[in-house]
């Protein structure tokens, strides 16, 4: 047998007075409208009292409820009962009263403390908001899927502390807890080193080889000043010392198999004398490398006086060398105002890196070549940090000496 199931009608109820449709009545679960409101078919109450039944027309008896557990009977109403009102004055859409007005009133004064920063603390809390933005903002989202319990939140811990990556990793725990992160964090502000490199004035005496000789050459700061003053000895007995720039910049990864790459001459120890200067003709030469006439000993490098200066030079014979071909020849000095500069530069922490040559050999450039030792510890000193006083970490990791820092300097050189 077909049973049939009458639907209900859904057409608004109609008074049976007026014929107009009755006001909608509540459906459990459905947003209230007002006009539910003003019909009074909704109850409404205070919130903490008993509401008051829902009344529309003529006022019917309420039937008392049958005794048992639970509230008491409702008592019923003869009218629409007062809207409830939570919150006595309720704060207009878009108000930024309260909390918020402060919020953005502070907000404001802080951005515009920021914006017209002048102090060097001030500017560098500006520089450090700015790198926030462009270092912590969801640029790119994450193609990870969030933890979704502390099980994996230790994973990455793990992972972090396995990759030897504790800043990151103070990092997310800060991102978690909501607590500001270590600071300087990575990549927020630039590590400043602890040297640098500053311009010496150079000597350019006039002569064929002036217009190679640099105007100026860079000099580590911290060999800035003893050197300044021991040229500035030389200066007053009316020498000159020419010199030569070195490398300014590391270089860059996979050079090191091509030429020979000294670490000494990366890290500002190297100071460069223009060979260009001597052997040429001892008589006129800005430097000379010389030894007293009769003496057997190695040759000296030695500075002519160009100009008799405040100090006064005594004259004297000398043997010098010249170039004569492929090799090296001697000639003499008669009465030569020559300052010997290898003991002026010693003053500075800087000594001949090699033997001078000798008559009959092959012309070199090592006599040219000073070298500055001074604070490195045999055994202990690591290339690493030597290269750390000039450089950032990001240049010394794209340069050929990455996977040199940690050879230790030796006593003749840095050794793996």
């Amino acid at each position: 047998m077909i049973s049939f199931t009458t639907l209900p009608d859904l057409s608004p109820p109609v008074s049976p007075t007026g014929g107009e449709p009755l006001p909608p009545a509540a459906v459990p679960g459905a947003p209230l409208t007002p006009a539910m409101l003003r019909s009074g078919t909704v109850a409404t109450a205070t919130p903490g009292m008993p509401s008051g039944a829902p009344s529309a027309g003529p006022e019917t008896p309420v039937p008392a409820p049958a005794p048992g557990p639970g509230p008491g009977p409702v008592p019923s109403g003869s009218g629409p009962a007062p809207m409830p009102t939570p919150n006595p004055s309720p704060t207009p859409a878009g108000d930024t009263s309260g909390s918020d007005a402060f919020a953005a009133t502070a907000a404001a004064s802080f951005f515009d403390l920021i914006h017209n920063a002048s102090s060097p603390d001030a500017l560098e809390a500006q520089n450090i908001i700015l790198r926030r933005i462009a270092l912590e903002g969801d640029v790119v989202p994450s193609r990870v899927p969030a933890p979704r319990n502390i099980t994996e939140i230790g994973g990455y811990f793990n992972l972090l502390t396995e990759w030897n990556e504790l800043d990151m990793r103070s990092q997310v725990l800060a991102g978690i807890l909501g607590v500001a992160g270590p600071n300087p964090a990575l990549g927020w502000t630039a590590q400043s080193s602890a040297l640098s490199y500053r311009p010496l004035i150079n000597d350019r005496p006039a002569g064929a080889g002036q217009a190679a000789l640099p105007v100026t050459v860079m000099v580590r700061s911290d060999f800035f000043e003893p050197l300044t003053t021991a040229l500035d000895t030389l200066h007053e007995q009316g020498g000159t010392l020419p010199l030569m720039s070195g490398p300014l910049a590391l270089p860059a990864a996979g050079t090191s198999g091509t030429v020979h790459l000294d670490p000494l001459d990366y890290i500002g120890r190297i100071l460069r004398l223009a060979s260009g200067q001597a052997l040429v003709d001892p008589a006129t030469d800005a430097l000379a490398l010389v030894r007293a006439t009769g003496d057997t000993g190695p040759f000296g490098v030695a500075s002519r006086v160009l100009s008799p200066g405040s100090v006064a030079v005594a004259p004297a014979d000398y043997d010098a060398l010249q170039q004569s071909g492929p090799a090296l020849a001697t000639v003499p000095l008669a009465a030569a105002s020559m300052i010997p500069v290898i003991p002026i530069l010693s003053t500075a922490g800087f000594a001949i890196a090699g033997p001078t040559p000798t008559p009959g050999a092959a012309s070199t450039n090592a006599w040219a070549r000073f070298v500055n030792i001074g604070g490195l510890a045999g055994g202990q000193t690591k290339l690493g940090e030597e290269l750390a006083l000039l450089y950032s970490r990001a240049e010394i990791a794209a340069s050929a000496f990455a996977g040199m820092q940690n050879w230790v300097w030796n006593g003749i050189a840095f050794a793996p």
